[in-house]
């Protein structure tokens, strides 16, 4: 490939967590590089995390900014300048330590940058303030926006970036209804999975190592542990299963660590509630479709969700799903009867949901196959990345 008709782009994240958003990101970039090969790729990441050697494999060059900037690498002909940022004693503003980075990266002339997540978008304003193509890839409804800045900072800058992707429809729409944003800057594309899913364990193996017997379903969630994720309301809705049927199971709640406040508090009312020996607690971990791969039933408990990451992999894997209405980008996944949505926090109807599906197998199995085939012919990574790839085509 001749030089000079490489395209440069930058990536911003804003972590290499093993999280949906990340993974993502990730994914994306793997096809990007694979599928372009004009196309260069420089890696910004706001905060480190499990997947940062995932991420340097596939950049050309990779900056940890951490906001306090203690560790990132850099090409070295801009070394003795980034030390000299490192080093210096006054103090700074998170506003000072942004346009420090950015400064730097201006220099390497991108074609376009790239934000994921609305926490990015912070960091592509420089970039779009000298005529560069920004898109910022936003997946957050309205508390996780207002959680990362402030209502007025989204109102006056929403603006100020080129090509917005929406992770939903609902997304979209809040955008536009919330935060006055142009509604011809945003182009709707889903999360998505790929095409084929690694599993380290099987289902007997796992089973067995969870002491998890054959005669018992399995019930279970895959998420943070916060209250936008509902996972507060567990203990509570696992003790209205109880109540409903003898029919022998067992509740995984996977995600968090056991020394997670959200998770302690969590076993302290299972305790209380005596459901203990039913709800098993499982660390966050590199294999969550193993465990996924095991339930009978998928729950998503979100009070607000965009479109998570783990609800596709439950359909790829064919488990009925259960979520809230007006909890956002599930209900435009699941409605129209290719999932089962509760009304909105009623925990009394989700576990009636579960406990018929819990009765039904062939219920069960109609729901996953049914699910399955939504996610193949309407949310195919292929015709997702294709989406995302014309854009940036479209913009360098």
């Amino acid at each position: 490939m001749n030089p000079s008709k490489m395209k440069k782009i930058l990536f911003i994240s804003h972590e290499a967590s093993l999280s949906g958003a990340p993974i993502l990101a990730l994914n994306l970039l793997k096809r990007l590089k694979k599928e372009k090969e004009d196309y260069t790729i420089d890696v910004l990441l706001i905060r480190g995390g499990e997947l940062y050697e995932d991420f340097a494999k596939i950049s050309n060059q990779i900056v940890v900014a951490h906001y306090h900037l203690q560790s990132f690498s850099f090409l070295k002909r801009n070394l003795k300048r980034v030390e000299s940022i490192v080093f210096k004693k006054k103090p700074e503003t998170q506003q000072d330590k942004i346009d420090k980075i950015t400064t730097i990266l201006l220099q390497n002339k991108y074609d376009l940058v790239y934000g994921n997540t609305m926490e990015s978008l912070i960091w592509t304003l420089p970039f779009y303030r000298k005529n560069i193509p920004t898109i910022v890839a936003i997946h957050e409804l309205s508390f996780g926006i207002e959680s990362t800045y402030p209502k007025e900072f989204v109102l006056e800058n929403i603006s100020n970036v080129t090509k917005i992707i929406a992770g939903s429809k609902a997304v979209g729409d809040n955008l536009v209804a919330k935060y006055g944003a142009d509604p011809k800057k945003i182009n709707v594309v889903h999360s998505f999975v790929d095409s084929v899913l690694i599993l380290q364990k099987d289902k007997e193996s796992l089973r067995q190592e969870l002491g998890i017997k054959n005669n018992e379903l399995i019930i279970g969630i895959a998420s943070s542990q916060e209250l936008r994720k509902g996972t507060d309301m567990i203990p509570l809705l696992v003790q209205k299963i109880k109540q409903k049927t003898d029919l022998p199971f067992k509740f995984i709640n996977l995600g968090g660590t056991s020394k997670s406040p959200a998770v302690r508090c969590a076993k302290i009312d299972a305790e209380k509630l005596e459901v203990d020996d039913v709800l098993l607690f499982i660390d966050h971990n590199k294999f969550p479709n193993d465990y996924i791969n095991l339930f009978d039933v998928f729950l998503l408990m979100s009070r607000e969700d965009p479109f998570p990451l783990v609800m596709l992999t439950a359909a790829k894997l064919k488990k009925p799903i259960i979520a809230f209405e007006k909890s956002g980008g599930a209900v435009e996944f699941l409605e129209n009867g290719y999932g089962i949505l509760a009304p909105y926090l009623d925990l009394d109807k989700m576990a009636d949901n579960v406990v018929n599906l819990l009765k039904n197998n062939e219920l069960r199995k109609k729901y996953g196959e049914n699910i399955h085939r939504r996610l193949e012919e309407d949310y195919s990574d292929e015709k997702l990345t294709l989406n995302i790839f014309n854009l940036i085509d479209e913009l360098v």
